[in-house]
């Protein structure tokens, strides 16, 4: 076994004090005890272990939730919360945006206006999708695709340079529109990011120069907003 280093703010001394063992059946079956430590010579031998009991399993979830999970109040904006990965929605609005492309577009910024959107983090990546009803989304919820420049087929946004925040938290949210909304919009990543004529191309020029995003043209994806988070958690 490698060693384990924990970085900590301040001179703290660490022994251990107990285990925790897992155990794994090929159909998926989870069994786990919980072994106290005894120091020989020197070094920490495993006692036998005892079942652990859900009372325990539940204290050891809380202490671990305090140090990797959010506490706080929650987002009016979020749909989907878990370790690792947040899902949060944004209704229809006028944002600024700004484009440095080599098309008709050129670099120009300007307000504009924006379907409703949903964004979601992970360890895995950072995707965007268009909504068709400016509600908030649940999971039946169908998914467009999202018609930005920068953006793959997939839903994943290219971040470029654009600084994202470290951490996936409900207080990270505005950081992360930020992130999105500001950065530069240089080229598309999909061929087909939205039903008219003139593609996205033609869409922003129409969207810069004042006119109502036209949420009937958006593309549906066949997927809802659960297949979406599902598929994350599968390359997790």
């Amino acid at each position: 076994m490698k060693d384990v280093i924990i970085h900590h703010r301040g001179n703290v001394d660490l022994e251990l004090d107990a285990a925790l063992l897992l155990y794994r059946s090929s159909a998926g079956h989870v069994y786990a005890t919980q072994h106290s430590v005894r120091i020989v010579d020197e070094r920490p031998v495993l006692l036998p272990g005892v079942p652990i009991t859900l009372e325990g399993l539940a204290d050891f979830a809380d202490l671990a939730a305090k140090r990797t999970s959010y506490r706080g109040f929650v987002h009016d904006r979020i749909v989907y919360v878990a370790p690792n990965v947040l899902a949060w929605w944004v209704p229809a609005c006028t944002r600024r945006v700004w484009f440095r492309s080599e098309d008709a577009i050129g670099e120009r910024a300007g307000d504009a206006n924006h379907p409703p959107l949903v964004f979601i983090v992970s360890k895995s990546g950072w995707l965007i999708f268009a909504l068709r009803e400016n509600v908030r989304p649940g999971p039946a919820t169908k998914m467009y695709t999202a018609p930005y420049y920068n953006v793959w087929e997939n839903g994943e946004i290219c971040a470029g340079n654009a600084e994202t925040p470290d951490s996936i938290s409900p207080d990270s949210i505005k950081a992360f529109e930020d992130a999105f909304f500001r950065s530069r919009f240089t080229h598309p990543n999909n061929t087909r990011l939205i039903h008219r004529r003139g593609g996205a191309e033609r869409l922003w020029l129409d969207l810069l120069d004042g006119a109502e995003f036209p949420i009937d043209r958006l593309i549906s994806r066949s997927q809802s907003l659960a297949d979406v988070i599902d598929n994350l958690k599968l390359l997790d």
